[in-house]
């Protein structure tokens, strides 16, 4: 996780600010770290900073909550994107601003599965239920109505400063912010060029292992059989290659390694 994600502003201002500028996960911004921050802050006032594609749907659940029982007052600055899951936790926000070059999504929970009918039908299920709860957060804070909420989820609606401030999703729209990040936003249907552009993951070189690890988190693996499966990747067989052929290992693997622990998992 990147270390610089929170820091103390001004402690004579009685000021904290926090960093959302990552993905939402184990990998990323993490519901550990983030409640073990959140819950030593005694400031008045919590300036919390976001420029994230979104990512766990229920550690991104849980971080809102957290943020709406602090006693502090939340002061959501989106800086650069608030996609997914992303964009319910600037729901927290007791005022919550958009930098006028900034962008929100939101949309329909989705999931990676396998298994048959039966099985398919049940992850459906749930992932109508999570639909559910996310309308009612957006609902809550926006003031659109129910029907309108859904018709946006469903589309994957991209919203920028002017748009999100209408509906709604923002109080107002601030100065120009400079939110430098990479994010792979191709998995997302309605992405607009421009963004996938501005945060395209420009190298050459392959996959880290925290990317795989992401991967196949983000698959349904747990952290534990994601951290052996790259373990047994490196081990003998690939002792005497460079970085570069472990990680080209890894890619050719990982796809793999999610089918067969996701067809043990539902089994």
């Amino acid at each position: 996780m990147k270390k610089n994600w929170f820091k103390i502003e001004n402690s004579a201002t009685d000021v904290a600010t926090c960093y959302i500028y990552d993905e939402i996960s184990a990998y990323g911004v993490s519901v550990k770290d983030f409640s073990a921050v959140l819950s030593g802050i005694k400031a008045g006032t919590i300036n919390l900073r976001i420029n994230s594609p979104g990512g766990n749907v229920f550690d991104g659940v849980t971080i809102y909550n957290l943020l709406k029982e602090h006693p502090a007052q939340v002061d959501v600055q989106v800086d650069g994107l608030a996609a997914s899951i992303a964009s319910v936790i600037a729901m927290a926000g007791d005022k919550i601003t958009m930098a006028k070059n900034a962008m929100m999504m939101i949309h329909n929970a989705w999931s990676i599965a396998c298994g048959n009918a039966s099985d398919m039908r049940q992850i459906a299920d749930v992932l109508d239920k999570i639909d559910g709860t996310l309308v009612k957060t957006y609902q809550d804070r926006t003031g659109c109505t129910q029907r309108d909420i859904k018709s946006m989820m469903a589309a994957e609606t991209w919203l920028n400063a002017d748009e999100a401030l209408a509906k709604g999703f923002c109080d107002c729209v601030g100065s120009c912010a400079d939110a430098k990040a990479s994010f792979d936003l191709s998995k997302f249907q309605n992405a607009p060029r421009e963004a996938v552009e501005l945060y395209a993951v420009r190298r050459e070189e392959p996959a880290t292992e925290r990317e795989i690890e992401a991967l196949l988190r983000d698959a349904g693996v747990s952290i534990a059989k994601a951290k052996a499966a790259i373990a047994a990747i490196k081990s003998e067989p690939l002792r005497d290659a460079d970085d570069g052929d472990i990680a080209q290992a890894l890619n050719r693997l990982s796809v793999m390694i999610q089918l067969d622990n996701l067809s043990q998992s539902m089994k």
